[in-house]
């Protein structure tokens, strides 16, 4: 059977290669690269691990919201989307070519891999456990997950360079993002980063398509005042295309969940649809005030009507993203020529949304208690399991090796891969009085 050919050539054969060299195939296999690499992550148990990881509100509330693996499938569906669009309507790619769906419906997939129980306070957590031994931050252990710890001992998943760039968010080495802060500091919120220094290797390897001054565009990064972390300004198309489907996401499924469980009132999302900087400029927020303006929660049909208004709101983003050409230099490499932005309007919409969240469901008491719950339970495995080595399972024990950090590493890697329920229960074996 003759395997069909993808002619797109938006894309290059340096993002179809895999630093493994890939497998051989069935001559049946019709498949291009990318959707190779959309099997092997759906598949992959880190995937699925992901079911039973609290997005936003605990995975103990009941079965309605949703968990980080819902959250990245509708993510995904969010980029598949806005890469639909930009493919249909754009001016600015190149005639004859466009963004690949697999791809970016992959690596959407895979984006939020790398985060631990407990979400960011579990993130902080371990951070500050880790903080002399090369720190943990949720899109470094993504790119660790990827490259070493799923799929082939030491291999991971053997994806093409094109998918790790389009989850690499923050194209900078831990010690570089933490070089000029205390160490004080550096235990507290992880910086933004992609990669650890254990795992630089793989990191030279995805860098390896760019010449040295794409490379010394693509990392460079600029002292966030706030922080005292250096962080990257910069990132791949596909990237901007996920990061934006992203926070869309966060902004409507996420506010629909707490509109839903009556953490956010109706009327203030009313408020906010209707406020006079958007109003009347997009037909599809127009239609998503009109409907929230007919809702009212003793409606049989509530939840259906709300799902609407959401409906019509992610239609706003998503139609109306932009594709900019960011670069006039003869940059060779497209993955760092175009990216993905909302009009300005749509981008103070969206801040908004998410503040909603923030303030009304991230920092209300019933969360702030699982949050606070969550750093004390990692933080307790984490010292449990770096003073008796016994506790790791035995696979993990053969990787430690003779320096601290290597076990510190082993520890993080085993904690961070544990679904919500996993560690508490963990935890209660280990400091619990429950004799069952």
């Amino acid at each position: 059977m003759q395997m069909m050919i993808n002619n797109n050539s938006f894309y290059g054969e340096r993002d179809k290669e895999r630093r493994g060299g890939g497998v051989s195939r069935s001559q049946r296999d019709v498949r291009d690269a990318f959707e190779r690499d959309y099997g092997r992550i759906i598949h992959s148990a880190a995937f699925r691990r992901l079911q039973s990881k609290k997005q936003v509100i605990g995975t103990d509330v009941g079965d309605l919201h949703r968990t980080r693996l819902t959250h990245s499938m509708e993510v995904a569906q969010i980029a598949r989307g806005i890469a639909i669009f930009l493919n249909h309507e754009s001016v600015v790619l190149p005639q004859g070519e466009s963004i690949d769906i697999s791809l970016v419906e992959a690596a959407a997939l895979a984006h939020d891999l790398g985060h631990p129980p407990f979400g960011h306070e579990g993130e902080r957590s371990l951070n500050r456990m880790m903080a002399s031994y090369g720190g943990f931050e949720g899109n470094a252990q993504t790119f660790r997950i990827l490259t070493r710890l799923e799929g082939r001992h030491e291999k991971g998943l053997d994806l093409t360079r094109g998918l790790l760039l389009s989850v690499m968010k923050y194209p900078i080495l831990y010690e570089d993002a933490v070089a000029e802060v205390t160490h004080f500091q550096a235990k507290r919120w992880p910086p933004k980063i992609g990669v650890y220094k254990s795992d630089l290797a793989s990191f030279n390897w995805v860098l390896s398509a760019f010449d040295k001054e794409e490379r010394t565009y693509f990392q460079r990064a600029v002292l966030d005042p706030s922080t005292e972390y250096r962080r990257t300004r910069h990132l791949s198309f596909e990237c901007s295309i996920i990061e934006l489907a992203d926070d869309i996401a966060y902004a409507t499924h996420d506010l629909e969940d707490a509109v839903n469980l009556r953490l956010v009132e109706l009327e203030e999302l009313r408020d906010v649809l209707n406020a006079s900087p958007w109003q009347g400029l997009y037909e599809e927020l127009h239609e998503a005030s009109k409907l929230a303006d007919e809702l009212d929660i003793g409606q049989d049909d509530f939840k259906h009507r709300l799902k609407q208004v959401f409906a019509s709101l992610i239609a706003v983003f998503v139609n109306h993203v932009e594709c900019e050409q960011l670069l006039s230099e003869p940059f060779h490499s497209k993955r760092l020529r175009y990216r993905a932005k909302l009009p300005q309007e749509l981008k103070a919409l969206n801040e908004r949304l998410k503040l909603i969240v923030k303030e009304r469901v991230i920092h209300s008491q019933s969360v702030q208690a699982l949050a606070w719950k969550g750093d004390h339970v990692v933080r307790m495995l984490f010292e449990a399991m770096m003073e008796e080595e016994k506790l790791l399972l035995n696979n993990d024990r053969h990787r430690i090796a003779e320096d601290p950090s290597s076990r510190a590493r082993v520890v993080c890697d085993y904690i961070a891969g544990m679904t919500d329920p996993y560690a508490l229960r963990m935890h209660e074996r280990l400091y619990g009085t429950n004799r069952g």
